[in-house]
């Protein structure tokens, strides 16, 4: 059957020529179908920009490409048959593989493109093939939210760079592929959590390498080799090239396994996923529908999701780590025009670009003014009250400006007893939450003396079983977490200490 097919297909290729269109899927193929070409689908006018249409491709009359459904695009931009421009065939291979998906060609290309085709990405699932690509464009999209809008001439260059620079990223399976195609070129090693992010030998996951000149070694955020020592020599790994890698379930395979160390049981609190990417653990703990859900989860399911999770967030935005901030020293004036990173009830990631009050707490992906923000719920219960008075809403604990303030209002914490923050009064806590988020009824407990030395003291020490680093003091890890993090981390080891769990 096979050789029957191949033969009409050449035979077709002898005759003549006629543009063609996508037809919809009939049965279990799609077909292209030959279609005369108009001039006037060439452009088109909106809101006064000028929108350029992909003219039909002009290829064989009857030629016929067979292929199962949601295919077409990708095998029909490989044979050469579609009119795509290099930014357009990247989206193609990083998983738009319907060309009806891929944006108007509108010049320029502005960061409302961007957060656009973003969007329609992240609904796509990532396959190991999809991996290199979809970082590649998620790479070029946050420049553009960096640095502005840019011309389509432009965006091609950019796209060059992947090329001349020969850009390579290692995918969660332990493989190297190369950015612009997906081409696996050769194993590294199995996937591991260390040191705060998933590696694999010297290879960390969700960054890019450049493999010019026999060797990789790590790029800068212009793509060029900013190391001079090389991590590994580029050889040929024959025996993988012709693996499938269509399949969305292995693409997060290594991630699954390095998480089934971390969570090795159903957690039922935030401070229990405190092993975990802290951009994971952020978008989870800001959406309370879906920790809902996540709670009543196995652990099976719970280390699937996470490991989906921060697939998704990789290829997006390069990190899976997440630095908590406020939004003051991002932009100037009042509001802030910011990408906003969210999850729904079902577990979809959400982008859209919102206003957002200047000096409103968040976490932040990726760096610059078009990092990825997650809004965090902190501060709206503690009062907004100025002086030494407290303040508080209506269903909210008292909060104070200063500790000062709050045990002049409180007075001691008891016999034998010390006030302890549950979130600590460090420079960084102050400045990310601020202080009646911190010096507040709700946050300050009293604890017996003895206790609060113990607790204070292990803040001080390292501990790889919690931190998951050897370099990081507990309190300097911790400090790196959301709000609510850093609260229920506070209450269970107060809960461990008193059972007896840690010395």
């Amino acid at each position: 059957m096979r050789v029957s097919v191949v033969a009409l297909f050449v035979a077709l290729l002898m005759m003549g020529c006629a543009g063609v269109e996508t037809s919809s899927t009939r049965g279990s193929s799609q077909v292209f179908r030959q279609r005369a070409a108009h001039p006037d689908d060439e452009s088109d006018e909106e809101g006064g920009q000028r929108l350029h249409r992909r003219q039909p491709v002009r290829m064989p009359m009857g030629t016929v490409i067979l292929t199962p459904p949601g295919k077409l695009s990708r095998q029909a931009l490989e044979m050469g048959l579609l009119d795509v421009d290099t930014f357009e065939k990247l989206l193609v291979r990083a998983g738009l593989e319907d060309v009806d998906e891929l944006p108007l060609r509108r010049n320029p290309f502005t960061p409302d493109d961007a957060v656009e085709v973003l969007g329609r990405l992240m609904e796509k699932p990532v396959t190991l093939g999809t991996f290199p690509p979809r970082m590649a464009a998620g790479f070029l999209m946050r420049e553009v939210l960096e640095r502005g809008e840019v011309s389509r001439e432009e965006l091609a260059r950019r796209v060059a760079r992947f090329a001349r620079e020969q850009v390579a990223v290692l995918r969660p399976d332990g493989y190297l592929a190369w950015a612009l195609n997906g081409r696996t070129q050769q194993k590294v090693a199995s996937m591991q959590w260390r040191d705060g992010a998933f590696r694999a030998g010297n290879f960390e996951l969700g960054r890019f390498y450049s493999g010019k000149g026999g060797v990789f070694r790590q790029v800068d955020s212009q793509l060029r080799a900013s190391d001079p020592r090389p991590l590994a020599e580029v050889y040929d790994d024959a025996d993988v090239l012709g693996r499938s890698l269509d399949g969305a379930e292995d693409a997060f395979a290594g991630l699954y396994h390095a998480l089934g160390q971390l969570l090795s049981r159903p957690t039922d609190s935030i401070a229990g996923l405190r092993h975990l990417p802290a951009g994971v653990v952020a978008l989870i703990a800001s959406s309370p529908e879906y920790w809902e859900r996540f709670q009543y989860m196995t652990a099976g399911e719970q280390i699937r999701e996470v490991a989906r999770l921060s697939t998704d967030i990789l290829v997006t935005w390069g990190s899976a780590s997440a630095t908590t901030r406020t939004l003051k020293g991002l932009v100037s004036g009042v509001d802030a025009t910011v990408p906003v990173l969210s999850l729904s009830a079902e577990g979809a990631l959400v982008l859209e670009r919102i206003s957002v009050p200047v000096g409103r707490a968040a976490a932040v992906l990726s760096s610059g003014p078009g990092a990825a923000i997650i809004l965090q719920r902190v501060d709206d219960t503690a009062g907004s009250g100025d002086g030494e008075g407290g303040g508080s809403s209506p269903s909210g604990p008292k909060g104070y400006s200063s500790f000062k303030s709050f045990k002049r209002a409180m007075g001691p914490a008891g016999n034998g007893k010390e006030w302890h923050h549950l979130v600590e009064q460090t420079d960084g806590n102050v400045a990310r939450f601020g202080p009646q988020a911190l010096h507040n009824t709700e946050n300050v407990i009293p604890l017996d003396k003895e206790l609060h030395a113990r607790i204070s003291a292990f803040y001080s020490s390292k501990s790889l079983r919690m931190t998951g680093s050897d370099s990081l003091t507990v309190r300097q890890w911790l400090s790196t977490q959301p709000y609510a993090a850093q609260r229920e981390f506070g209450l269970m080891i107060i809960n461990d200490a008193k059972n007896g769990i840690w010395p």
